[in-house]
């Protein structure tokens, strides 16, 4: 049976302590925790355990052939499991943490299920206190919405739970998110695209990386 932990403005921080550390207790064990974010509710798992992927999957009805995003709480643990160019590495530093999604290179030493060696990879780090302190105590973590396919990104913990239910272990309820989604950048190669518009403005990319095309449209 699933567990629900408040995280809001009004929990104390020895609570929110407590609820972290069950989520990274249930994620490190193979199962599956709802988190707040700086846009809406996530479904995480540990990347490297593919049976929690593959229950994942089964929450969400997701075929295994979507590729799934990675997050952490760091910059640093991205840079083990991504290759970034120079380009990558700007927008990181100066945007992360942050909405913002870059579509970079997995390592080639990498062996899991979310997609193969040297293939596109989705890399996060969120600008969310008690997302970034799951995610510290987790390592490299799947990241995707807390809805079933085809479904609007979730802004309440209730609306994760009619969707996950009890494949879940642990959901945190930080209270009604903005249901926001992050900017998606293509750095996989020396012509970034801006491939999805979101919460980071294409003149905010810009002012990073002035020469970002807006494919996004496309």
């Amino acid at each position: 049976m699933s567990q629900v932990y408040k995280v809001d403005a009004q929990t104390s921080a020895a609570d929110i302590a407590l609820a972290v550390d069950a989520a990274i207790s249930a994620v490190k064990a193979g199962g599956l925790a709802v988190i707040p974010t700086d846009t809406s509710y996530a479904v995480i798992c540990d990347a490297f355990n593919n049976g929690a992927i593959t229950k994942l999957r089964m929450a969400k009805k997701q075929n295994s052939d979507i590729a799934l995003p990675i997050a952490a709480g760091s910059i640093e643990t991205i840079r083990g499991v991504a290759k970034f160019s120079t380009i990558a590495n700007d927008l990181a530093s100066a945007l992360w943490p942050g909405p913002l999604t870059l579509l970079t290179v997995a390592q080639d030493s990498l062996s899991w299920n979310i997609g193969q060696a040297g293939s596109a990879l989705a890399v996060r780090v969120p600008h969310h206190e008690v997302a970034q302190a799951v995610l510290a105590g987790v390592g490299p973590t799947v990241m995707t919405g807390a809805q079933t396919m085809g479904q609007a990104a979730v802004q309440t913990v209730e609306q994760a739970q009619a969707g996950l239910s009890d494949f879940v272990d642990v959901y945190l309820d930080g209270g009604q998110l903005s249901a926001r989604i992050s900017t998606v950048i293509d750095a996989t190669t020396d012509h970034v695209r801006m491939v999805r518009s979101g919460e980071l403005s294409l003149a905010q990319i810009r002012a990073v990386l002035p020469s970002v095309i807006d494919a996004s449209a496309s």
